[in-house]
């Protein structure tokens, strides 16, 4: 008695070791199950019955073959009822297909299936009680095989069975008699590992194992009459059955072996020829025993990579999603261009090898029409797909199901369907990767469909004129013979479906577009000003009461604390300066705008942001480039004593001793003051229309916000003004506007009322006055300069026409204590080029006064 309750402890303290022993036996066994399989598979012999079988019948095949596993679910679900476990339906049936399709594999008379399942159970129960209704079921496994087999008993007694197939009888009573000795045994025996059950539960395991055999006598039957085989059930049935239980009796791994031999000796001598037995067999090896097989193992490394996701808080998930996404859309435009490649032309996939070696697709040229409308959609759509479009999933899932039974029926290329196969699981399984509520079709799409699109359209054109009766033909030469097209007729059907699928295209873009959603809102003084007045703000923040840009509002939950003001052009969000408002609150806010704008289809740009910007969106995936320097007047240590400031000197006492004034007003202002300073606003643009964004315009509303520092003549009247921006800050003073009458100003009239300014602002306890951005001063010069900086530099370059950045940096160099570096951030997957013409356009785009919101076009 010691002995024995030694010998149950030191098993129990050895459990972990048996059960990796018994987890790598079954390893081993399903990896040589899967070589011996893959031995007597000729794939030479599968390449030539797959070309013989329509693809649908392979199918259909599958189809039957997977929903033949299906009812071995049964067993997970009754155990779980056994155990009172409360498992998920979706872990019942992953768990119950992986078991299920390793024991079929495996074999050993379901001995595997019940070891895989104590190992997922006996976490949840206690090992024994798992133990005591495994057993159970494992009495049942063969019960539907055992019922079968009387079944087949009768159906050879019958003159309907032929002499060969009636020799098995034994074999059949056999067999059939398992079933009533368990099912007596079990209804006898009330306690123990053979007792206990219900007749309910012997009613489900029985029904369970029933539906089990008769998916698998389904599954080899259908695949036999699939492949035109003709052999009586009554024949059929019996030799199956029988040879299952030889196969089970025998033990070996999967009844491979014994099972088959029995098959093709009984087939045979039905009249069968042993190459179609052959076959049959493989097939039913195929689609019964190795697609389920893969379908487990895929639910089997989802359980895992599950555990996995949830240990690396779901990085790998959003990773392999990203991807998916990647590859999917790489497909959808490699298939588009192929098919329509194909229908463009189709003598060139023939002669030029590296084009045959792509091809995956082999239609018939009679459908050349629709080849053309399928290529041109699957690009269509595919831009859908790469925009993230929610709206283009269901279009793309629809024509990628047309696409795949039109391959099947119309292609002799199984790989094909199996592309676009993988493309409609792939877009299935990151279905969430389409999270943008509508399409905004940026110029960097446009850009890149159309090269793509554009080049095959004018291609197809180009071969129909080559193939033109009025082509001179004799030019041609062997180096263009893949031009040569099959008829004139079958062309135009081409250039039909391109004009149809045009006419398509314009209206999915537009389906894609939905209602143009925009971001941000209306100007809103009170909430900005609150936000201002409470929490602070920065030298651009007066340009919000412009009115010519939306406004983006960060609440906290609490209070509105942080805005962003910023024009919308194509879909480039292009925000002026940094966040206004409460500085803790940045980063929240800089990502709720990002994320808001990335849902409608919106890429965010930031200009003129300073450093401490930049390391918040870099962490956001910004990636940036400098724009230029803005210069900054030390107040406190500013003199114009020294020989640099001379001739300014020079200038500002010739000015004061011909009688000029320096004075600040006060708003409000009265009507005479804002005629005044029109008349020389207007006289100061000279015609000129008046621009906004990162400036000022003349507006009176505008004006009336903060004190104009003005120059008064001799005869009293104004003629150049500048009018100080409030920066809700004591350290840093700027101004916006700064003008002068082209005739009544002196000459030096800017730097007399700078100084003036100056000297104002540091009686105010001004620390800084802020001259503004001197654009692309240092900026991509240098042979080491980034090369987005460099291109900034050459756009800019190209626009200089709208500014003397030269003049302006040489200008406020004189003044200057120290300059402060500015940077645009733009988004990593923004084209560089797009950016600064899209900045470029929105800096110099005139405006009205009475522009409300900042929209572009």
């Amino acid at each position: 008695m010691l002995l024995m309750q030694d010998a149950v402890l030191w098993v129990k303290k050895h459990s972990k070791i048996f059960k990796n022993i018994f987890l790598m036996a079954v390893v081993v066994i399903v990896a040589r199950e899967l070589l011996s399989i893959g031995k007597t598979i000729s794939m030479e012999q599968l390449k030539e019955s797959f070309k013989e079988i329509a693809p649908y019948k392979m199918g259909i095949m599958a189809l039957v073959g997977i929903l033949a596993v299906l009812p071995m679910t049964g067993y997970d679900f009754i155990l779980n009822k056994m155990l009172n476990l409360d498992h998920k339906l979706g872990y019942i049936i992953e768990t119950s297909w992986l078991v299920n399709t390793i024991n079929n594999l495996a074999g050993f008379g379901g001995l595997v299936s019940i070891g895989l399942r104590s190992e997922f159970y006996t976490k949840d129960r206690e090992g024994k009680e798992v133990l005591g209704a495994l057993s159970k079921i494992l009495l049942f496994l063969e019960a539907g095989l055992s019922l079968f087999g009387l079944i087949s008993f009768f159906m050879v007694l019958t003159d309907k069975a032929s002499p060969f197939v009636q020799q098995y009888w034994p074999w059949l009573i056999g067999g059939g008699l398992y079933f009533p000795v368990v099912y007596l045994v079990t209804f006898l025996k009330k306690k123990g590992i053979l007792g206990g059950l219900t007749p309910k539960y012997r009613l489900a395991l029985t029904a369970t194992s029933f539906l089990e055999w008769l998916g698998v006598v389904v599954t080899f039957c259908v695949i036999g009459w699939l492949m035109g085989i003709e052999v009586s059930l009554w024949d059929l049935v019996p030799l199956f059955i029988a040879s299952s239980i030889i196969g089970i009796v025998s033990m070996i791994p999967g009844a491979l072996g014994s099972f088959d031999v029995m098959m093709i000796l009984g087939l045979t001598s039905l009249g069968v020829p042993r190459a179609d037995v052959v076959v049959w067999l493989l097939f039913f090896r195929l689609f019964y025993y190795l697609v389920p097989f893969v379908i487990g193992l895929v639910l089997f490394f989802k359980n895992i990579w599950s555990q996995v996701n949830d240990r690396y808080s779901g990085i790998p998930r959003n990773l392999t999603l990203e991807v998916f996404h990647k590859v999917e859309v790489f497909l959808m435009y490699f298939s588009g261009i192929m098919i329509v490649l194909l229908a463009t032309i189709p003598q060139g996939f023939t002669e030029i090898q590296w084009l045959k070696s792509l091809n995956i697709f082999h239609y018939h040229l009679v459908a050349q029409f629709p080849n053309i409308i399928l290529g041109f959609s699957l690009l269509i759509m595919g831009r859908g797909i790469a925009a993230q479009v929610k709206r283009a999933y269901f279009p793309t899932i629809f024509l990628l199901v047309v696409a795949i039974v039109y391959t099947i029926f119309f292609s002799s290329s199984i790989f094909a369907s199996v592309v676009l196969g993988i493309i409609l699981i792939m877009i299935i399984f990151s279905r969430s990767e389409l999270y943008r509520e509508q399409l905004v079709y940026s110029w960097q799409w446009m850009t890149v469909d159309g090269l793509i699109i554009g080049a095959l359209a004018i291609l197809y054109v180009t071969i129909g004129v080559y193939n033109s009766p009025v082509f001179p033909h004799h030019h041609r030469g062997p180096q263009l013979s893949f031009m040569v097209f099959p008829s004139e007729r079958l062309w135009l059907f081409g250039l039909l479906g391109i004009f149809v699928i045009a006419f398509f295209m314009l209206l999915f873009l537009r389906y894609l577009e939905g209602k143009k959603q925009e971001i941000g809102t209306d100007l809103d003084e009170a909430r900005i000003l609150h936000i201002l007045e409470t929490y602070g703000g920065n030298i651009t923040s007066q340009l919000a009461f412009l009115g010519d840009k939306s406004i983006y509002i960060y609440n906290d939950g609490a209070d509105d604390t942080v805005f962003l003001q910023f024009v919308t052009y194509n879909n480039k969000c292009v925000v002026m300066g940094d966040p206004s408002g409460k500085e803790s609150d940045f980063k929240a806010a800089l990502e709720q705008f990002i994320n808001e704008a990335d849902v409608w289809c919106y890429q965010a740009i930031f200009y003129e942001c300073d450093a401490k910007s930049v390391t918040v969106l870099h962490e956001l995936g910004y990636d940036f480039i400098k724009m230029g320097e803005e210069a900054y007047v030390d107040l406190e240590n500013f003199t114009t004593s020294g020989k640099k400031m001379k001739g300014t000197r020079a200038v500002i006492n010739k000015i004061s001793r011909e009688g000029y004034r320096f004075d600040v007003l006060q708003p409000p202002f009265d009507a005479a003051t804002m005629a005044s300073l029109k008349e020389i606003s207007d006289s100061w643009l000279k015609g000129r229309k008046e621009k906004g964004f990162s400036m000022g315009f003349f507006s009176e509303s505008y004006l009336q916000r903060g004190p104009i520092a003005v120059v008064f003549n001799q005869e009293d009247e104004i003629v150049s003004f500048a009018n100080l921006m409030p920066t809700y800050s004591k350290d840093v003073g700027t101004i916006d506007l700064m003008r002068h009458h082209s005739e009544k100003a002196p000459s030096g009239c800017m730097d007399f009322l700078f100084i003036n300014l100056f000297d104002y602002l540091k009686e105010a306890g001004v620390r800084y006055f802020d001259l503004g951005m001197a654009p692309l001063a240092n900026v991509g010069h240098s042979r080491k300069s980034f090369t987005q900086e460099r291109i900034a530099n050459l756009v800019y370059e190209f626009g200089s026409h709208f500014y003397s950045f030269q003049g302006l940096r040489e200008y406020k160099e004189k003044y200057a204590s120290k300059w402060v570096p500015r940077y645009t951030l733009y988004h990593r997957d923004s084209w560089i080029a797009y950016v600064m013409i899209a900045i470029l356009l929105v800096d110099n785009q005139s405006v009205t006064i009475s522009e409300k919101r900042g929209k572009m076009s």
